[in-house]
């Protein structure tokens, strides 16, 4: 068999091949009504737009302040830092201090219950607290050097998170 036949015949199985598949796409469209082709190319733009990484449930429930996400995603690894939180009452003391939020019966909680509820009532808190916040924040995470320095100012007796969070905000 020369090249030449070689090449119709695989040229015929390829058109064979494609109509087949074409066939089998013109099958499954008539199964799918003309509605549910617009809304998938409705979704499939809105994430063109939007992003992928967005699920429902976050285009839904996401807050418009940014310094929300940043704190909701930020506080609990914070929490979790056994060096600038050891006891459960340290988290509570930091929440009543800086966010003003009263944890009663912190002795009583769990510590993942008290930074649940710190997370939650996070979202209540007002822009002017929550950009300071954010921002002293963002300046002790951001190297270990400057948490382990926040770590030894915490030992003081007279450590206050409003002060150290004023002098982190200076500027």
């Amino acid at each position: 068999m020369n090249e030449r036949n070689s090449k119709v015949r695989d040229n015929n199985i390829d058109y064979k091949k494609a109509s087949m598949i074409l066939e089998d796409l013109a099958w499954s469209l008539q199964k799918i009504s003309t509605s549910e082709l617009i809304k998938i190319s409705d979704l499939l733009r809105s994430r063109a737009v939007h992003g992928m990484s967005e699920s429902a449930v976050s285009e839904t429930h996401k807050s418009n302040n940014p310094n929300k996400h940043f704190l909701i995603g930020v506080l609990p690894r914070l929490f979790q830092d056994r060096n600038l939180f050891p006891l459960n009452e340290d988290i509570a003391g930091f929440a009543k201090e800086v966010l003003y939020l009263d944890m009663s019966r912190s002795e009583k909680r769990s510590r993942y219950e008290i930074i649940g509820k710190v997370v939650c009532e996070t979202n209540e808190l007002d822009d002017k607290q929550l950009s300071k916040l954010v921002k002293a924040l963002e300046y002790m995470v951001e190297s270990k050097v400057e948490l382990k320095l926040m770590a030894e100012k915490k030992k003081s007796a007279n450590f206050s998170w409003n002060k150290a969070i004023q002098e982190m905000t200076k500027s």
